[in-house]
């Protein structure tokens, strides 16, 4: 992690002085006559050095988490790389080549900004939903395990209760537990809505049988609501199966 940061200072540093030698050389070697396209070319040759260098750092923040390239920050590296290749040639043909008039040279430099900026955001779009599908798919692979794991919590919670009917708050989750046993535990990233009810309900279930053992008297209905939610929990759980089954 040192050793990135230092990366990242250095690369602050050639950034600088890659801006002031930018500056500089535009200034001593602009003409009379071209002032204003030559100003033109230095903005579009400092935003491209401020793309390459925004990409350099990315990527080396990027490796600290992840020593592989991602394809979305190699997509985004052809399209810098595109775009500082575009305004050099551009300036060299347009400004000093053909010496274009300054608005329409503007506006080829700002056509090819734009143009790499919306590459960008499809990219970074594409990278989001990407990230974002990846995250569903393993919310649903795993959910199916996490809820075993939480009703058996609760079966263990349930067990530890001073109270009569104690055993059939306990029969109650170990009936769950044996309807999430026999039901398929590879689930999809389709079925994510379903696997998130699945886990308020229980999360739910959870919160009920809590407050039970904090209570001294739980009142005549506890059994009502505790059977309610269950049969909650295993209608989901018989839905989440029949959408498993009609992708198979």
């Amino acid at each position: 992690m040192q050793k990135n940061r230092s990366y990242t200072g250095n690369i602050s540093l050639i950034y600088a002085a890659a801006v002031i030698l930018t500056v500089a050389f535009f200034i001593i070697l602009g003409l009379p006559g071209l002032q204003l396209r030559s100003f033109v070319s230095m903005l579009a040759v400092l935003a491209a050095e401020s793309a390459v260098c925004g990409y350099t750092v990315c990527r080396l923040r990027s490796a600290m988490s992840n020593r592989n390239p991602s394809p979305v920050l190699t997509g985004v590296a052809w399209i810098t790389a595109a775009y500082a290749g575009a305004v050099l040639i551009a300036a060299a043909l347009l400004d000093w080549g053909l010496q274009l008039q300054a608005p329409a040279y503007a506006a080829v430099q700002l056509t090819l900004l734009l143009v790499s900026a919306a590459l960008l955001a499809v990219t970074g779009i594409y990278s989001r939903n990407a990230v974002a599908g990846e995250q569903r798919t393993d919310a649903a692979a795993s959910a199916h395990i996490q809820h075993q794991a939480e009703l058996k919590d609760i079966r263990e919670l349930a067990g530890s209760w001073r109270h009569p009917g104690a055993q059939w708050l306990v029969e109650l989750v170990a009936g769950l537990e044996e309807q999430f046993r026999y039901s398929d535990p590879h689930s999809r990233p389709d079925l994510y809505d379903t696997e998130e009810m699945l886990t308020r309900q229980i999360s739910l279930l959870h919160d009920q049988v809590a407050l039970l053992l904090t209570l001294r008297d739980p009142g005549s209905g506890w059994e009502g609501a505790a059977s309610e939610l269950a049969d909650s929990i295993a209608g989901t759980l018989l839905l989440r199966n029949r959408e498993l089954a009609a992708f198979k």
